[in-house]
C-alpha cells in the first residue's frame, strides 16, 4: 500500500466510468450443510483439513456495487509488474491486491505448482465418482444434493464424507461456479489422498483464476458502455424531431384539398 505519489494513471478516466451490475457464483450454503449434516467426529476431522478455518465463517452477502466500484478504480503504478498483482487508487491511497493479499486473507497457502503436475490425476480413475456418482458426469449441483439427503444414519465413512465436503467448499465455494458445470475431476481424485489435497497450493490456484477474472473485468467495457450510452441518447434526440416530421406530414395531407 502505498500513497498517490505510485500512481501513473487510471485504466478507466473518472470521467469514462460506468454503472454495471455485478453477480457472484460464490456460495456460502456449503458451509450451512456442513454444519448441519456432520456429526460431531466429521466437523472435528473436517477442522484439520486446509480448509477447516472456513467453518468459522459466516454469512456473507456480496456487494456488487461496491466491487464495480474498487474495480473501476484500477491504475497502472509505476515500476510494478502488472502480470502478478493488480492495483486500486482508492481515496488517497494506492492499494495492491496479489497472491500475499489473497493468502492472508482467506487463509490458504501457497507455492509453486503446474498444469502438467495435475494430469496425473486427471489420467486416474476416481474412486470417490465411481462409488458415489456411477462414473457418470459430476455436476456441482450433484455435489450439493447428495449433502443435503445425507441422513444422520448414514452408511459413508467419515473419511469419504469429509473428502467430498472438502470438493463442496472448492466448488461450491471458494471457486464458485454455476451448479449446472462440471467439477474439477482431477480435485475428485486428488482428495482421494487427503495429505496431498491438503498440501496442495489452493492459494496460488484460486488466486490465479481469481486475478485472470480481475485483469479482464475492464477490458472494453468502457468502450462498449459510451457506444450503448450513445445510440440510446441519439434515440432519445430523434424522437421528438420525428414525432414533429410526422405531425407536419400528417398536417400538410389533411390541409391539402383533394
Amino acid at each position: 500500500m502505498g500513497g498517490t505519489k505510485l500512481l501513473e494513471s487510471l485504466k478507466i478516466k473518472e470521467c469514462d466510468r460506468f454503472p454495471s451490475r455485478v453477480s457472484g457464483y460464490c456460495n456460502w450454503e456449503s458451509i450451512r450443510l456442513i454444519k448441519s449434516r456432520f456429526t460431531p467426529k466429521q466437523l472435528e476431522l473436517f477442522r484439520v483439513t486446509c480448509f477447516g478455518h472456513f467453518l468459522n465463517v459466516s454469512d456473507m452477502v456480496l456487494s456488487g456495487q461496491f466491487c464495480h466500484h474498487i474495480l473501476l478504480r484500477e491504475c497502472h503504478v509505476k515500476n510494478s509488474n502488472e502480470n502478478t498483482c493488480l492495483w486500486y487508487h482508492v481515496g488517497n491511497e494506492v492499494i495492491r491486491f496479489s497472491l500475499v493479499e489473497f493468502c492472508l486473507v482467506t487463509g490458504l497457502t501457497f507455492g509453486e505448482y503446474s498444469e502438467s503436475s495435475l494430469e496425473h490425476f486427471k489420467r486416474k480413475e476416481s474412486r470417490l465418482r465411481r462409488s458415489y456418482f456411477q462414473d457418470s458426469k459430476v455436476h456441482v449441483k450433484m455435489i450439493v444434493d447428495w449433502f443435503r439427503n445425507l441422513g444422520p444414519n448414514n452408511k459413508n465413512s467419515d473419511d469419504d464424507i469429509v473428502k467430498l465436503a472438502l470438493i463442496l467448499i472448492l466448488e461450491m465455494t471458494l471457486v464458485g461456479k454455476d451448479d449446472r458445470t462440471s467439477i474439477l475431476y482431477w480435485a475428485l481424485e486428488l482428495v482421494d489422498d487427503l495429505d496431498a489435497f491438503n498440501k496442495f497450493p489452493w492459494g496460488s490456484f484460486l488466486y490465479d483464476r481469481t486475478f485472470n477474472s480481475l485483469s479482464t473485468y475492464l477490458l472494453g467495457r468502457d468502450d462498449k458502455f459510451k457506444n450503448e450510452f450513445s445510440d440510446k441518447l441519439k434515440e432519445k434526440v430523434d424522437a421528438p424531431v420525428k414525432q414533429k416530421v410526422e405531425k407536419i406530414r400528417i398536417s400538410s395531407l389533411v390541409c391539402v384539398p383533394l
